[in-house]
């Protein structure tokens, strides 16, 4: 039984469909549903070099953060309990961490996320996310 679903949302499309669809199933399953949001950590940055990395970048990060899940609480309307969630660090590994520490049963989350420049340096969210978690993982693939 799915008792606890957790999508990851960044702010693209893709992730907001997949928010959709984890929303439905939520509703349709009874679910409590987790909306994540992972903040890229200032450690992944801080070897580029330039003065760019001051308090005014955790701060926007933060910000950024925050915007993107009042977006997403407004995207959804489920009658059920939903969480939000931010997080620091590297997308999947956070995702993945998160889904454990909660005990959710299912991942649902977009194939793309907001830049093809990380994906190809980082390599595919998604796919990270499918090979390392534990349970299930549903990949929306968006609307096209």
């Amino acid at each position: 039984m799915i008792k606890t679903i957790l999508v990851p949302v960044d702010g693209s499309q893709d992730s907001f469909a997949a928010l959709k669809e984890a929303e439905i199933l939520a509703e349709t399953l009874e679910s409590k549903l987790i909306v994540l949001t992972v903040l890229t950590d200032s450690k992944v940055i801080e070897h580029y070099p330039g003065d760019f990395l001051t308090t005014d970048f955790k701060k926007a990060q933060a910000l950024r953060g925050q915007q993107i899940l009042e977006r997403a609480m407004e995207a959804v309307d489920i009658k059920g309990e939903v969480e939000t969630v931010v997080r620091t660090g590297w997308a999947s590994e956070e995702i993945v961490k998160c889904a454990e520490e909660k005990g959710a049963d299912l991942i649902v989350m977009g194939s793309r996320g907001l830049g093809g420049f990380s994906r190809t340096l980082l390599g595919s969210v998604s796919n990270k996310v499918l090979n390392t978690a534990k349970i299930p993982v549903l990949v929306n693939k968006g609307n096209k």
